[in-house]
């Protein structure tokens, strides 16, 4: 008897139909892989199962009892847990009280509150102080502070949507590690990804949803990644950065920088040049971009101080965020709003908004970067994930930069729009831009990068120059090598 059975699953916004007559099962002690593109319906049919979403028609069981769940507290009743995308953290309440969030009892001891999160993030092998405030923690420190949350609470389905997405090589090794733990105790996990090597490295089962119909469902070891991706977008595309090699070019400039956490480092940047930069969570990659767009520490380009993004756009530099959601987009406004916001001083006249010449800037990056829908009236949030950051990059461009600063720039990104973001990097590159990619993707550094920079404990400790092999890159993050 499957722990969870899905028969027939329909869900609708208004028209928009999400889910058209899904199946889903899934065994105890199954990892069962949901992938599609974005939109495809994955996140909707899993808010089914953990009572966020109440589903229009068709059946479902837990352990052979028909259930209709109405809420989240429900669903944890029926052993539910599922760690969203989206992280749903208290930002000012700290580690341990939002890892028992939802479960304290009506007088809490503070004391004992962080001896039992303590004992938790140790047993994940999580170095955190239970007390801090959750806001003070990075992107990758969030998802594991909620993923340990998620195993707290002892469910018999954890689903988690794009666990990894903010999750460097060493944070995703610890995060499988946790997964077959909690497999052998006879948990079940739903794991949605865009990532095809973490799906064929660690489900069992995977399942194809494609415009909110299944496509299939197939054991993982009896596919291939070619065919899983031809299920998903119906056509071939690779999955993988396959950007070419810088051949040689002028010198750009010169970063030097530091801050809290930060040494002093210097970074060098050639005409048509992709340098990623490699790190673990806490080893201070993951600031860099921040601090080179003048946001935090101290940076200088050229020998010319960087005090502020003001600055730094001034002098050419251009940064795509990590979190598209709050700090590229302002999402209840138009694609064309947005595209333009670093530029309202080109599309006014007078002090004055000029229609005319916003829909003009607005529609070069659309058209360049083969938005979908291509219309500029259209809202960003209502826009997927894909489209979405190629909002947040058609904005940076917009500023007809010399560098661009990517920090995590597929983070849940599907497969598709994925290898056209690759497209975008290419020709930037061919075209004598210096682009520097900050991520937690390995394989995305190895495909698109001339030189990565290694970050361990706030410094530059290797620098390995293209071809390099994954396995190589991994040793040196991880500090094997």
């Amino acid at each position: 008897m499957p722990l969870l059975e899905m028969r027939g699953i329909t869900k609708s916004f208004g028209s928009f139909q999400a889910l058209k007559g899904v199946d889903f099962t899934l065994d105890e002690g199954q990892v069962h892989a949901l992938v599609g593109e974005n939109g495809a319906g994955k996140s909707t049919l899993m808010k089914v199962v953990s009572g966020v979403e109440r589903r229009d028609g068709g059946t479902m069981t837990v352990a052979g009892e028909a259930v209709a769940l109405s809420s989240v507290a429900e669903a944890r009743a029926h052993g539910i847990v599922m760690v969203f995308q989206e992280l749903a953290l208290v930002p000012s309440l700290s580690v341990a009280e939002n890892l028992f969030l939802g479960d304290l009892p009506p007088t809490i001891s503070h004391r004992d509150l962080r001896v039992r999160a303590a004992a938790l993030l140790r047993d994940i092998e999580l170095d955190i102080d239970p007390a801090v405030e959750v806001e003070r923690l990075s992107i990758g420190e969030q998802q594991l502070v909620e993923i340990a949350g998620a195993l707290a609470r002892k469910g018999r389905i954890l689903v988690l949507d794009e666990p990894t997405a903010a999750l460097s090589a060493h944070e995703t090794e610890r995060l499988f590690h946790l997964i077959e733990r909690v497999q052998r105790n006879g948990v079940a996990v739903v794991y949605i990804s865009h990532r095809l090597e973490e799906i064929f490295r660690i489900a069992d089962q995977v399942t194809v949803l494609r415009d909110g119909a299944l496509v299939g469902s197939v054991r993982v070891a009896e596919a291939t990644p070619e065919e899983v991706v031809q299920m998903m977008v119906g056509r071939a595309v690779r999955t993988e950065a396959q950007v070419s090699r810088m051949t040689g070019g002028p010198s750009v400039g010169t970063f030097r920088f530091q801050a809290d956490g930060l040494d002093a480092n210097e970074i060098r940047l050639a005409a048509g040049e992709v340098v990623g930069l490699a790190g673990v969570i806490g080893s201070g990659r993951s600031r860099v971009p921040g601090v080179l767009f003048g946001l935090e520490g101290v940076a200088d380009w050229d020998d010319k101080p960087i005090r502020s993004p003001h600055d730094a756009i001034g002098r050419g530099i251009a940064l795509v965020p990590s979190d598209r959601k709050t700090q590229g987009l302002v999402l209840g406004m138009s694609v064309s709003h947005n595209l333009t916001l670093s530029v309202l001083k080109q599309v006014s006249r007078q002090g004055v908004l000029s229609p005319r010449r916003e829909e003009a800037e607005a529609r070069t990056w659309i058209d360049r970067l083969a938005l979908r829908p291509p219309d500029p009236l259209k809202i960003v949030g209502e826009l997927s994930g894909g489209n979405q950051q190629k909002v947040v990059v058609g904005k940076a461009l917009a500023t007809r930069p010399k560098v661009l600063l990517l920090d995590e720039p597929t983070r849940g990104v599907d497969i598709g729009a994925r290898a056209e973001l690759y497209d975008v990097i290419q020709s930037l590159a061919s075209q004598g831009l210096g682009i520097l990619v900050s991520s937690s993707d390995t394989e995305e550094l190895v495909g698109l990068s001339d030189r990565i920079l290694v970050f361990r404990e706030g410094r530059v400790a290797t620098e390995l120059v293209a071809p390099v092999a994954h396995e190589e890159v991994v040793a040196h993050v991880t500090g094997a090598q």
